[in-house]
């Protein structure tokens, strides 16, 4: 089968595009999970930060 012959079947059946006409597509963003999840993330990235330099101080105070 070439190419040709694949691309000229589909084109010449045009009930499919006669039945997608009434299609209708619904977007939600959910603002609540997102604050959520930003939350999250920004405690976690700060949480590592300081728990970094606790670590840095330990070593230096020869803690650890």
């Amino acid at each position: 089968m070439s190419m040709v012959s694949c691309c000229e079947s589909k084109k010449a059946d045009k009930s499919d595009d006669n039945a997608a006409v009434g299609v209708s597509v619904n977007v939600t963003v959910n603002v609540t999970k997102i604050v959520k999840y930003l939350c999250f993330t920004g405690i976690a990235i700060v949480g590592i930060i300081f728990g970094t330099k606790c670590y840095q101080k330990m070593i230096e105070y020869r803690i650890v």
